[in-house]
């Protein structure tokens, strides 16, 4: 069962609460845009070359980044 407290003194928590979901959400939709900007570019120069262990560490960093924003907006 939910309680539901009306105390102003958790309202500064609440309001700092919700302008953090915003950042996260707003940051999360610019990485997805320049992910979704850059993929003609990633595949021609990344996915179609050969691979070497900078493509690796160029995939890890950018696919890794986007995983942890998933987890992170899920609360896993």
């Amino acid at each position: 069962m939910t309680i539901v407290s009306n105390d102003p003194s958790w309202w500064p928590l609440i309001n700092a609460n919700l302008i953090g979901s915003y950042f996260v959400v707003a940051t999360s939709v610019g990485i997805m845009y320049d992910w979704v900007l850059t993929l003609g570019q990633e595949v021609e120069l990344i996915w179609r070359q050969r691979w070497s262990l900078m493509t690796l560490l160029y995939l890890s960093v950018r696919y890794g980044g986007i995983g942890c924003v998933v987890m992170y907006m899920l609360g896993m």
